[in-house]
């Protein structure tokens, strides 16, 4: 992968452009995550306020995906990337006003605008990624996604805490606009640079558009993989800092290493996987279930390690699994949509993944109350993967066939009485 990946970039300089315009992109929204949270708790916000920090963090991205699906429709991909990094600049000032003013709401608000910018770019960059690489590079663009999903956190909110307490709140909100800035010009460069590629090949039912009662079977499980990958990790990493407090040492301290060997193994993923390993068809289930279930015991493992120096390997081990399971429902979806219908494809996925992400944890939350934390976390990592083989139909499948050979077998047997019967 990473030989490919750097073929891709040297090969294509729209896509170097558009992968450091990504990575700018998401230092600044992890400086504005620590900004916000940060004030929130030296506010001494209560618990809700935090729930709904989380719930803004997250949910605006739901409408502003089915908004970047209807503005690809009328706009060039670039523009709505570029109106997606307008918009994150024009949300920072809301924090500054909530600096000036000292109000809760308006960081909440600032939360929201970043969720909301990132939904819209969504469906424009699998769309570029599809219009703009050759089939044999279409893992690189998987890989970009994944790497630049990691540097908000090691970059942006890693910077983040670096900065915070040592310089002023204003410094940093200024740094957050200036990646903006950087970003939004290195886009305006890539798209000057894009070139359209394999849009001859397209056959004439490709113009249709993305509609779930039209997806084939291939295509169906395709878009659910990334909603499964949700259903398991979710709520295991939910319970991240739950998992914290069983290991020796400070507990902020041990949840900020956890976070960053979370994010270790995101970016080590897409570098140390071969192509033919992440090429993982969506119809071979049993490799996919099987990295969920070793990235839910690995985290199992972490609470009974008791030492962070066991710990931090084995949440880099977990995310190996988990981000090679996200680059092959990645890659599967784009490789199963043609050129008009990927970005709304993609879309529809990222909104189910989504959801999941928003509402499990939640439940998952609810239950640790109540009991260990350490025994509900490989049991939500279990009951995910069935639910995921339910919704796949795997397990379907598994009892069509039972009832089938049950069938098969009562007729050989009525058979074989027939012929004792006649004698035959």
């Amino acid at each position: 992968m990473l030989l490919l990946l750097l073929r891709a970039l040297r090969q294509h300089r729209w896509f170097t452009l558009l992968g450091l315009a990504l990575l700018f992109s998401s230092v600044g929204n992890g400086l504005t995550y620590v900004l916000v949270f940060s004030q929130l708790l030296n506010s001494h916000a209560t618990p809700a306020w935090l729930s709904l920090a989380y719930v803004l963090a997250l949910a605006p991205g739901l409408p502003a995906s089915f908004a970047g699906v209807w503005l690809l429709k009328r706009w060039p991909a670039f523009s709505v990337l570029l109106l997606g990094e307008v918009f994150g600049l024009t949300g920072l000032l809301l924090p500054c006003l909530a600096l000036w003013n000292e109000h809760p709401g308006l960081l909440l608000l600032s939360q929201a605008a970043a969720a909301f910018s990132t939904g819209l770019t969504v469906p424009a960059l699998s769309q570029l990624f599809k219009q703009g690489l050759s089939k044999a590079l279409m893992p690189a663009a998987a890989g970009v996604e994944t790497l630049v999903f990691a540097a908000n956190v090691i970059f942006g909110v890693g910077l983040g805490t670096l900065l915070y307490g040592h310089v002023s709140l204003w410094l940093m909100l200024l740094l957050d606009a200036i990646s903006f800035i950087v970003a939004i010009g290195l886009l305006w460069y890539a798209s000057a640079a894009f070139v359209m590629k394999g849009e001859e090949d397209s056959a004439p039912d490709e113009s249709e558009e993305f509609s779930w009662q039209n997806v084939t079977p291939e295509q169906k499980r395709s878009l659910l993989l990334l909603p499964s990958l949700a259903l398991v990790g979710a709520p295991v990493m939910a319970l991240l800092p739950a998992l914290a407090t069983a290991l020796p040492g400070d507990n902020a301290a041990n949840g900020l290493a956890l976070l960053f060997a979370r994010s270790a193994g995101q970016l080590l993923a897409p570098l140390l996987l071969s192509e033919k390993q992440v090429r993982n068809r969506a119809g071979k289930s049993f490799p996919l279930m099987l990295a969920l279930l070793l990235f839910t015991l690995c985290y199992f493992a972490v609470g009974y390690s008791g030492t962070l120096w066991l710990a931090v390997p084995l949440i880099v081990i977990a995310h190996l699994f988990s981000n090679w399971f996200y680059l092959v429902a990645t890659l599967n979806v784009m490789d199963s949509f043609p050129g008009p219908q990927v970005g709304a494809a993609m879309a529809a996925t990222w909104r189910l993944q989504l959801g999941i992400t928003l509402v499990v944890p939640l439940v998952t939350g609810t239950i640790a109350g109540y009991f260990p934390a350490q025994w509900v976390l490989p049991c939500s990592g279990i009951c995910g993967i069935i639910i995921a083989l339910l919704m796949l139909g795997d397990l379907r499948k598994v009892r069509n066939c039972n009832f089938i050979s049950r069938r098969n077998h009562s007729a050989f047997n009525f058979n074989n009485d027939d012929d004792s019967k006649t004698g035959g």
